[in-house]
Order: C-alpha cells, then sequence, then structure tokens
C-alpha cells in the first residue's frame, strides 16, 4: 500500500479529534443493559475515558516510500481502544485519497447475495469488518442489506462486532478475546509455554463464563492445545481458528475434545480467518463430519469488497492492515500464529520463542 500526502494528512487531522469522542450516558445505559458482563466499574471508567491523541498516538509518513507507521502508547487498558477507530481511519483514508476508482452502487445487492448463500448452507454468522471497511457508509450498507435478509429468514445472522451498528440495528454486539491478550500476559508472566492457560483462567474470573470462546493461535494451536486442559475446555463455550488449515483445525480439536472426554456436541468452533461466504460453506462441511458446531466471523468481505467502477472486471483490493501490541512494561510482545506470514513482534524474540517452543513440543 502507497499512501499520499493528502491522505496522510487527512488521516492526522481525523486522529487528533478522535480527542472529542466521549460516551455518552445514553450510551452507557445501553452497554449496561446489553452487556451485562461489563462491570459497573468498567463502565465508570468508560464514562470518564478521554483519548489524548497528541500524546499517544505518532502517526509517521514516509515521502520515499509512500508508507504509513502508526505507534500508541499509554497505559494498556486505554490504548487498546485505539486499534479499531485507528485502523478504519486508516482504510478510509486510502479509499478517500489513494483508490478511488470504486463506489458504493452495488454493494446491497453483493451482501444480500452473500447472506443468501450463507443461509442457504446454513451457515451461522456475524459482521467482523469494521477495522478494515472501505468506509463508515459501507459498513452501514452491509448491516442494512444483513438485516434485510436476516428478516426474512432469521437465527442465522448472530450479530456484529461493531458496537454502534449493533444498537442501531437493535442486533446483539459480539465478539471474541483479541490476540494481544494473551501476547500481554505472556511478556507480563514471563512465560509462552503457559502464557494461554494463564491467560484464559485471568479471562474466567473476570468474565465467569461469559465470552467464552478461547483464541486458539496467539503462539500456535500446538502451543493451545497444550494448555487447554479438562478444566478449561469444559468451562469455556468454544474455540476461534484466526490462521492455519481451517480442516486441519478442525481434525485437532475434536481430537482433542475427545481425549479430554469432552461432549463436543456442546462446544462451538469460530473460523474467523480472512472468509468469504464460499470458504465458510466449505467449512461447514468439513465441521459437519465432526458433528462440530461452528459459526463464521466475516469481516473484510463485507465490508471491503469491491470492483473497480472504471471496469467492473477488475479488482480494487482490500487493504491488509493490522496493529498489535508491541511492548508491556518494556518487555516484548510477539505473536506466533499458524501462518508463519502472521508472526509479529520483534524478529529476535519471535526466533527465540518459535526455538523454546519447538524444544518443548509445542510448535
Amino acid at each position: 500500500m502507497k499512501f499520499t500526502e493528502d491522505s496522510f494528512a487527512w488521516l492526522q487531522c481525523k486522529i487528533l479529534e478522535l480527542s472529542k469522542l466521549a460516551a455518552t450516558s445514553e450510551d452507557i445505559d445501553y452497554l449496561r443493559s446489553t452487556c451485562s458482563y461489563l462491570s459497573s466499574e468498567y463502565l465508570s471508567y468508560l464514562s470518564q475515558l478521554r483519548f489524548n491523541p497528541a500524546e499517544e498516538v505518532l502517526c509517521g509518513f514516509n515521502k520515499n516510500t509512500c508508507s504509513l507507521s502508526l505507534h500508541i502508547k499509554g497505559k494498556w487498558c486505554k490504548v487498546i481502544l485505539y486499534e479499531v477507530p485507528l485502523l478504519a481511519l486508516v482504510s478510509e483514508s486510502y479509499y478517500r485519497f489513494v483508490d478511488k476508482d470504486w463506489n458504493h452502487d452495488d454493494q446491497r445487492q453483493k451482501i444480500k447475495a452473500k447472506a443468501r448463500a450463507l443461509v442457504s448452507a446454513e451457515c451461522k454468522f456475524a459482521e467482523f469488518g469494521t477495522r478494515r471497511r472501505r468506509d463508515f457508509t459501507t459498513q452501514d450498507i452491509v448491516m442494512s442489506a444483513l438485516l434485510e435478509v436476516s428478516s426474512e429468514f432469521p437465527g442465522y445472522l448472530s450479530g456484529t462486532s461493531n458496537v454502534y451498528m449493533a444498537r442501531k440495528y437493535g442486533i446483539p454486539p459480539v465478539g471474541t478475546v483479541a490476540h494481544e491478550w494473551t501476547m500481554g500476559i505472556a511478556a507480563l508472566e514471563g512465560t509462552y509455554e503457559n502464557a494461554n492457560r494463564l491467560a484464559m483462567q485471568k479471562w474466567l474470573a473476570t468474565f465467569n463464563g461469559d465470552l467464552g470462546i478461547a483464541l486458539t493461535d496467539t503462539f500456535g494451536t500446538g502451543a493451545f492445545l497444550a494448555n487447554f486442559d479438562y478444566s478449561l475446555a469444559s468451562a469455556y463455550d468454544g474455540v476461534r481458528q484466526d490462521s492455519g488449515d481451517p480442516i486441519k483445525f478442525i481434525e485437532a480439536v475434536n481430537n482433542h475434545y475427545k481425549s479430554l472426554g469432552v461432549d463436543r456436541s456442546t462446544k462451538v468452533v469460530v473460523f474467523s480467518d480472512g472468509l468469504n461466504p464460499e470458504s465458510a460453506i466449505l467449512i461447514k462441511k468439513s465441521c459437519g463430519r465432526y458433528a462440530m458446531n461452528c459459526s463464521f466471523g466475516i469481516g473484510t468481505n463485507f465490508t471491503n469488497d469491491f470492483n473497480c467502477a472504471s471496469d467492473q472486471s477488475q479488482t480494487s483490493k482490500a487493504v491488509n492492515i493490522v496493529i498489535k501490541l508491541f511492548k508491556c512494561n518494556g518487555k516484548p510482545c510477539i505473536k506466533l500464529s499458524d501462518s508463519p506470514t502472521k508472526h509479529s513482534g520483534d524478529p529476535a524474540e519471535v526466533e527465540r520463542a518459535l526455538a523454546m517452543l519447538c524444544n518443548k513440543g509445542l510448535s
């Protein structure tokens, strides 16, 4: 991706405007009534939270490479909330000023066709597209179209990860734990071998069984399954696959539940790795062979799937952007995905962690 000085200037302006964000009393009341797992202490914290992007966000532009860089610093409980709006703004800046050969003309029809394909295959799915959406209007069109199909075929659209859209359209706000939770716990506790176990235990203690989908690939599925013992597998509602081969993952999770004596019919596997309706339908069929429940979080394919306006046979490519935890209390934070191209963090620390997990037979 190459940006322009105009896109960078617009982005800088929008980032500074984040200082104006503040939760209203109506927002807090909605969260209190809808998200019962959020404590009164946390809701009080949110009601007083104010971003200070001038001090907390460093946005850079390299004129030689036309590339952007973002660095966010501050208390983890605060800066974690920058990720979604910043990525959405970066994406929008690109499509406002760089790739402008597109429009919204056929988006509603396209989304309705996708939703109907998913429904026809009896796939349960959620909208996960905020971070890499083309713009706010696109996501609003997507949600409206999904709700139209859902009204005809209820029971398949489980919600959206965008809380504003959930509130606007009267559907559940849904989502799962992020990689950075386990990344941060690993750094603070000084362990990759047991990071998944510690992260899951702390999560359970905080949410008491709500938000019960465990993320499996922060340090590879092998390391996760080694920590996912009977107690945790019983307590969690299921697991999420976000990298690697989903078919091999289904078999591995099925075998793991079986080895623990956990009834897999009471669990669900959530898939969220770059999905489209076609891949979700294929995965659903594979889950069926093991009688495993599944659902799908679809993001970019919903909110950033466009053709060029000047030539509908050409694709207007979607951005592939991420923000990851890099340091916590001065300690490096890394991610070791089931797809090596998705590893992130300090290269030397990545290599050290890979070697350590390999030596213990966990890679």
